[in-house]
């Protein structure tokens, strides 16, 4: 009865211990990768101090997107496996986007250094600083890129037509036909500041036809 006894009393400690353990909340910057199609993973935060962090767990009203800088306070969960290898698992306490992906600028000497391959675009608007772009493509036997590319006119002659963009998709050549819908978020404020009005958005769609859309920023009064 004695060593009943201290048997209970062992695993009472141990369980109150457990109990007053606490949470040790993170706090970092870094950058959102987008994974999907990459074994079993998701979005994955490559943080400034060289970890990476798996979020399995965040607020809901925010959405994660590839390129995203953001600010992050988290909660390691060292008992979860998520079937992904490329970061800690996770639970996001706190998220702010700090700024979304920048644009690469093309030119007649770079235009064909990224790939032009096709996507399907569900949307895409201007929110705040930021170009939100929702699209898809088909794919899952290489790593995809998206890029968003400012075209620079090859004549500088006056009158300049407005900024144009193209959505530049490398499918590295992958042949395999699942299906993959992504955000994207890419920085448009030097436009903001340039004082532009509009510029044009254009994308090879995958039914061979041409995105072409032009976008108009609010003027407020």
């Amino acid at each position: 009865m004695k060593q009943l006894f201290i048997i209970l009393l062992f695993f009472s400690i141990a369980f109150i211990g457990c109990q007053q353990e606490e949470e040790i909340t993170l706090n970092e910057t870094g950058v959102v990768v987008d994974y999907s199609g990459t074994g079993n993973c998701g979005f994955v935060i490559e943080l400034d101090n060289g970890n990476h962090i798996q979020p399995l767990y965040y607020p809901e009203e925010f959405t994660f997107t590839n390129g995203q800088r953001v600010l992050v306070e988290y909660v390691e969960l060292l008992n979860v496996i998520s079937g992904c290898d490329l970061g800690t698992e996770c639970e996001i306490k706190y998220v702010e986007e700090l700024s979304c992906a920048s644009f690469v600028d093309l030119y007649a000497n770079n235009y064909d250094s990224l790939a032009n391959d096709p996507i399907y675009i569900h949307e895409a608007f201007i929110d705040g600083n930021c170009l939100q772009i929702k699209l898809s493509y088909s794919g899952g036997c290489q790593e995809h890129t998206i890029d968003l590319a400012q075209i620079h006119p090859w004549c500088g002659t006056p009158p300049l037509p407005p900024p144009t963009f193209e959505i530049r998709h490398n499918a590295n050549n992958d042949l395999c036909e699942a299906y993959f819908t992504k955000e994207f978020r890419f920085d448009i404020s030097s436009l903001i500041a340039a004082g532009e009005i509009e510029f044009v958005l254009m994308a090879k769609l995958t039914n061979g036809e041409l995105y072409n859309k032009t976008f108009k920023f609010i003027v407020e009064d």
